[in-house]
């Protein structure tokens, strides 16, 4: 086996796999903790790992060290990188067994060649080094976002998933380390590459299905995006509709009281007159729309909601300051800014008509920032993950089609309820 016997060298070389892995598993983790918190925890882990690592090498040999690696040095990484993380343990457990699953392969690949090329102790160092490194930023550069993104899909069904690399990867170590080290059995090197190009043909499949599921998905938020727009063109022409009534109407009316004016200055009458021109002036009401931004779909949709909570006797504070386009796309936003205010509106149905308020708040600079708060008598409730929590049935689809934009944008959200107020805040 290779250097089996140089528990110093060893221990060296197992810190770098396990740092290899970590970094791997980092690369497309979204962290919720600060930076220097996070190294600071992973230190502290990879102490422990050294520790053990030396300490059962010492007393027993590798071979016991290689069949304890599973649950004594890959489980405690993969909860430690879930609790750090911002994300569900099924999702986790699919991601960085999958990570592990990669790491074995390049160590055990590497252990092959440095067996059969007796290449040097520090040659085998830069070069497991080196080809961490790359895994490393290749799929931080990569491979990160579409991940992400395609975590994002599903809610449900990953601790199905989950189970498939769990299963593989104990599959893969079992071959490597019973009844010898895989370096001494080329039966059992030759199982282990099949079995990595099942691996390679099951997790095709796997993204492949998800790769149906974004599809289906977008295809399905495209659809309420023209439902959106279809039912806010259809409010539209009946606004022009009434307003080209009305214009029509005043036209005739205004013919007739140039003509009583008219009248009244031939017959000397100027300061009849005069007064009848200031009556005149008080009632007319001119048919205006409010254009809140120059986006046509964007406000569509806020003189939509803006007109609702205005039917419903509710008091709104706008506060208004967005660029001629968006940097992000302005139907999708504005489904957020459909359900963020069918969501206020429901809310102060629920209030005396003295407390009903909406304050909307929406700039670009620094950044583009929604902030939508409205009176709450209630008390509100919110998930782990900081979710207000629904008693109502057909209730919360809105809040979780809101999370969805913000985890494809990675903005920061945020519900919260402060002095009576609830808000919700998002920042992009």
């Amino acid at each position: 086996m290779f250097y089996e016997n140089n528990i110093p060298f060893t221990t060296v070389r197992v810190l770098l796999i396990v740092v290899g892995t970590l970094g791997m598993m980092c690369s497309t983790a979204k962290f919720r903790y600060h930076p220097k918190r996070v190294l600071v925890i992973l230190f502290l882990y990879l102490c422990y790992a050294v520790c053990y690592t030396a300490t059962v090498i010492n007393l027993f040999d590798y071979l016991i060290f290689l069949r304890t690696v599973l649950p004594m040095i890959s489980a405690p990484a993969i909860y430690l990188i879930f609790r750090l993380a911002d994300d569900q343990l099924p999702k986790s457990i699919f991601n960085y067994t999958t990570q592990l699953l990669c790491s074995l392969y390049l160590a055990g690949s590497m252990t092959l060649i440095a067996t059969h090329t007796h290449i040097s102790k520090l040659t085998y160092c830069i070069a497991l080094t080196l080809i961490y490194g790359i895994v490393i930023l290749g799929e931080y550069r990569f491979l990160r976002r579409p991940f992400l993104r395609l975590f994002s899909i599903a809610e449900k069904g990953w601790l199905i998933l989950a189970l498939i690399p769990c299963s593989l990867m104990v599959l893969v170590m079992t071959l490597a380390a019973y009844p010898v080290h895989f370096t001494k059995s080329s039966t059992a090197v030759l199982f282990i590459y099949l079995l990595g190009f099942v691996i390679v043909i099951i997790y095709f499949a796997i993204f492949q299905f998800l790769l149906t599921q974004y599809r289906f998905q977008t295809a399905r938020q495209d659809l309420e995006i023209l439902k959106i727009q279809n039912e806010n063109l259809k409010e539209k022409m009946e606004r022009d509709a009434a307003a080209t009534e009305r214009s029509l109407i005043d036209r005739h009316d205004t013919r007739h009281r140039f003509q009583t004016i008219a009248s009244l200055l031939e017959s000397g009458q100027i300061g009849r007159a005069m007064d009848y021109v200031l009556q005149s002036a008080n009632r007319i009401e001119m048919e205006t729309s409010t254009i809140y931004c120059k986006d046509v779909l964007l406000n569509a949709t806020l003189s939509s909601y803006f007109g609702q909570a205005k039917k419903e006797g509710i008091t709104l504070e706008t506060h208004l300051s967005l660029p001629d386009t968006l940097p992000i796309d302005s139907g999708e936003f504005s489904i957020v800014i459909a359900n963020a205010l069918e969501n206020a509106i429901h809310a102060c149905r629920l209030l005396p008509e003295a407390e009903k308020k909406i304050i909307f708040q929406c700039i670009y600079k620094p950044k583009l920032m929604l902030q939508i708060s409205n009176p709450c008598k209630q008390e509100i409730l919110f998930s782990e993950s900081g979710l207000p929590l629904s008693g109502e049935k057909e209730h919360g689809f809105g809040t979780r089609s809101i999370m969805a934009f913000c985890k494809k944008y990675r903005a920061l959200c945020s519900f919260s309820v402060d002095e009576g107020w609830f808000r919700l805040k998002i920042v992009l």
